[in-house]
């Protein structure tokens, strides 16, 4: 896959002249690579409850699915999993939000697409307290028209949701969106809701991964998200 139509949930409606196109990014692993301080987070939390740490996991399994979803891979009880995401997040809003890295090439493509004319937006599942957080410290917020993430009372509770708030808090229309994501959670959310889904296949999921949740491009690169996009 090398290109992608900008699409809308609806062709039919007549073109707004103040609409501008949305480009929508996942964080964990499309903006930032936060392995690090994640993976901590998740050990230190099953250590506190005495649960054994499955060293057999593939752990870039668990950078961007819900946490409540990264503890069942890892096999925590059903009956534990609330307690072990609690301490999770109470963990990473100490320490685990310090540890994210930028991917190179990202503040060259947030750059190329606001000189063209795009909004750009963050959709992610992480707590949007500390996504704004990490945003800001690594020095890219000022880019972007919104963030949506997870809430404290987890009133948002899948992609689909977080992507629809995020929609909803622009103040102006859109021309058309697209979500930029490392994981299958991003590129079937996209889709679900008509938006055009690009696959950042430098992220934690695999390229087989992507293709196999319908990306309509997959990108190897930040540069390539770029020339998607912009067509060049």
């Amino acid at each position: 896959m090398s290109s992608a139509e900008i699409t809308t949930s609806n062709s039919e409606i007549p073109v707004d002249p103040d609409a501008l196109p949305l480009a929508l990014f996942d964080l964990d692993g499309t903006l930032t690579d936060p392995a690090d301080g994640i993976i901590a987070c998740h050990r230190w939390a099953l250590g506190e409850l005495d649960l054994p740490w499955n060293d057999a996991i593939d752990t870039s399994t668990l950078i961007g699915p819900p946490a409540e979803e990264a503890h069942a891979l890892l096999g925590v009880p059903a009956d534990k999993i609330a307690a072990s995401t609690e301490l999770y997040r109470e963990r990473f809003a100490i320490a685990g939000w310090l540890d994210d890295t930028l991917y190179d090439g990202i503040p060259e493509l947030l750059e190329a697409l606001s000189k063209a004319g795009w909004m750009l937006g963050v959709a992610t599942m992480k707590l949007e307290p500390f996504a704004v957080r990490v945003l800001d410290r690594v020095g890219i917020a000022d880019y972007l028209d919104v963030v949506s993430g997870s809430d404290v009372a987890r009133t948002r509770k899948t992609k689909r949701d977080i992507i629809q708030h995020a929609i909803s808090t622009l103040d102006r229309p859109t021309s058309g969106i697209a979500m930029i994501g490392d994981r299958r959670h991003d590129i079937e959310a996209a889709k679900s809701l008509q938006m055009t889904a690009i696959g950042a296949a430098w992220g934690f999921g695999s390229i087989d991964e992507l293709i196999g949740a319908n990306a309509d491009a997959v990108s190897l690169t930040p540069n390539d998200v770029g020339e998607v996009l912009l067509g060049q």
